[in-house]
């Protein structure tokens, strides 16, 4: 069975055999007409030149074995390379040596009798032979040049172009083969290795290591492709096991101090005299400890659905009146900590968007303000109604964010340069994937006073507006 080197090469001598083939067929098919056609046309011309000279013969010399004519006819002779005769009205040969009747064409009596050359290719006995007749009168009497000439010289022009296409055929297939070798050799090389890859890949994973293809050909296209599928990969890999490794430690720690609480809630209850004060404390912080597990296993879920790639409803949203609805559900946190919240929004702003996940990034925001804002310090809401895109400013009055954090601050369970800081967890990469899955973005001023984070969307259609 053949390989892929063996079926290129061989390809390549099937197609380079047809193409010489066929050369061969277009060439010497035409190539034979052609030299007679020449030749006929060549001997017409010499004989038609030489048909005047013997006008100029004395008529007494125009009978058999004439000295001038003899002269005469041997010169043409010599110069066609053919047989030369003179034959006068009524058919008689005029010059030696004499035709013999099976020799003579009609053409001769046709060329007397309508006064003009007459030439033409026949095979008499397998053998080709150029004829030409040419009328000539002297004193009133009507004669004809009777020349002929045979074409086994062209058989032998043809069989040396014959000969030397065979040469170059052999030469051009020759090469073909060791071209074709070359270049299937390598190409099959360039695949084993894509293919060894593929192989490492599988058995080491996206880790394993990538022989770069810098050809501008399909074999380097794909081998490039592949080395951006096996980044993805990588990057997916890592992304994975980062996201494993903190999740698992994200609820290891709270999923802990839940079990020591209710642990420690459980013996205060078993004594004989409970201190029903410190028992209630313990439930209470268990309480809150389960809340954030909640929280957490909510965005977890919502990581696994942008992982998967669920795409956002599109459709128009008007920002004022979900703001509004959101900020509601604050209402009671808001009431018990004194931190208001202020909503400054001049006039309603649509914007095309998923109205579910934008309600979520706004929960969001608002949530990270009223966590990071000291007590009592308001938050602040914007929609304005000015600018190219409509956006959604959140505004709070906490330590802000510093340039060094101002990108790390979307990533996942990712902390800040200050040792002090707890992780930014999940809210903000999943606000910020939301939102440039709805062709906006999510991004915060660094450096001002406070954090601000700005909402931008697609905005809606100028009619609606």
């Amino acid at each position: 069975m053949l390989g892929l080197r063996g079926r290129l090469t061989a390809a390549l001598l099937v197609v380079s055999a047809l193409t010489l083939a066929v050369a061969a067929i277009l060439l010497l098919a035409p190539l034979d007409r052609r030299l007679r056609t020449d030749a006929l046309a060549s001997l017409k011309q010499t004989v038609g030149a030489a048909a005047p000279g013997f006008r100029d013969i004395d008529r007494g010399d125009l009978r058999p074995g004439g000295d001038e004519l003899e002269r005469a006819a041997r010169a043409l002779r010599r110069r066609a390379g053919a047989e030369v005769d003179v034959v006068d009205g009524t058919g008689l040969v005029l010059t030696t040596p004499v035709l013999n009747p099976d020799e003579r064409f009609p053409d001769v009596a046709r060329a007397i009798r309508e006064h003009r050359l007459i030439g033409s290719i026949d095979d008499t006995g397998g053998e080709q032979v150029a004829q030409v007749a040419v009328p000539f009168e002297v004193a009133g009497h009507d004669y004809a040049l009777a020349v002929r000439k045979s074409l086994e010289d062209l058989g032998s022009a043809q069989e040396v172009v014959r000969h030397a296409l065979l040469v170059a055929a052999l030469i051009a297939l020759g090469v073909a083969l060791v071209v074709g070798v070359a270049l299937a050799g390598r190409l099959a090389h360039r695949l084993k290795a894509l293919r060894d890859t593929a192989l490492r890949v599988a058995e080491l994973g996206p880790v394993a290591e990538m022989r770069a293809d810098d050809a501008r050909d399909e074999v380097g296209d794909l081998t490039r492709a592949f080395a951006t599928m096996q980044q993805r990969l990588l990057e997916q890999e890592q992304a994975r096991r980062t996201f494993v490794a903190t999740a698992s430690h994200e609820l290891r720690t709270p999923l802990a101090s839940l079990r020591l609480m209710l642990d420690s809630a459980s013996e205060e209850l078993a004594v004989p005299r409970p201190d029903l004060d410190d028992a209630r404390d313990q439930l209470s912080r268990a309480v809150s400890q389960t809340e954030r597990l909640s929280k957490l296993a909510r965005d977890l879920l919502d990581l696994s659905r942008l992982d998967a790639g669920v795409p956002p409803r599109t459709e128009l949203v008007e920002l004022v009146e979900l703001s509004r609805s959101v900020l509601a559900e604050f209402e009671p946190r808001t009431a018990d900590a004194g931190s208001p919240i202020d909503l400054v929004a001049p006039a309603p702003r649509w914007a095309v968007a998923d109205p579910g996940s934008v309600a979520q990034i706004i929960r969001i925001l608002v949530d990270n303000a009223l966590r990071h804002s000291p007590p009592a310090a308001a938050v602040c809401v914007e929609v304005p109604a000015d600018g190219d895109r409509p956006v959604v400013v959140v505004q709070d009055h906490g330590p802000g964010v510093s340039a060094e954090d101002a990108e790390r601050i979307f990533e996942r369970f990712e902390r800040g340069t200050d040792a002090a800081t707890v992780g930014f967890g999940l809210g903000l990469a999943i606000g910020r994937e939301l939102a440039r899955r709805m062709g906006g973005d999510l991004t915060v001023d660094p450096g001002a006073p406070g954090a601000r984070f700005t909402l931008a969307l697609t905005p809606a259609p100028a009619a609606i507006d």
